[in-house]
């Protein structure tokens, strides 16, 4: 069955029907909610009004507008220092001879920083790393003696003094150590 197309009389009936409804639409819900005006009460009645109302905002003069922001607090003196020169980059490769020993250390001034990483390239150490003051009878272990591969920190020195590590070769091979450090601190060297 083919739909039929209304005559012409139906059409203009139903363009009339949409316009008045469109005007009805306009007059009594968008001239009131957009415009603020309300010919037929229609707006004001269903509340539609009230969208175009401005709201004013007056402040409440009890309260002390610092009050209501938050107060900075000051910053830990011992989380950031700044350093009068720029930090240092250093790799250095140590040999160890089989079943060989040796202590590798940074000198360093109290509250300096360095991060340090390093491996070997076969088999595995024991290691510590400790610092010793002007006074080696005070020195001081930071970390126990371990057997791996490699490490990785942070460092911050509690003294004057050098601080560093101890490999021991648990290989019967020569190995290499490659000791990365960067920060700050005054030299570095083997310790005879």
């Amino acid at each position: 069955m083919t739909p039929t197309m209304p005559n012409q009389g139906g059409l203009l009936k139903r363009l009339l029907i949409a316009a008045a409804a469109g005007a009805l639409i306009v007059v009594c819900v968008v001239m009131p909610a957009e415009y603020r005006q309300d010919p037929t009460g229609f707006g004001r009645l269903t509340g539609l009004l009230d969208l175009t109302t401005p709201i004013v905002a007056t402040p409440d003069l009890t309260i002390d507008p610092a009050s209501l922001a938050p107060e900075p607090k000051p910053a830990d003196a011992s989380i950031s220092r700044l350093f009068d020169a720029p930090f240092k980059t250093d790799t250095i490769q140590i040999p160890l001879g089989p079943d060989g020993e040796l202590e590798y250390k940074a000198v360093m001034k109290t509250g300096q920083s360095m991060v340090y990483s390093w491996s070997v390239n076969k088999g595995s150490v024991y290691y510590d790393f400790h610092g010793e003051p002007a006074d080696p009878t005070k020195s001081q272990r930071y970390l126990e003696v371990q057997e791996t591969k490699s490490a990785s920190g942070a460092f911050t020195a509690p003294f004057d003094g050098k601080h560093g590590w101890f490999w021991l070769n648990l290989t019967s091979d020569n190995i290499v150590v490659t000791l990365k450090l960067s920060g700050y601190y005054e030299s570095h060297d083997y310790v005879k």
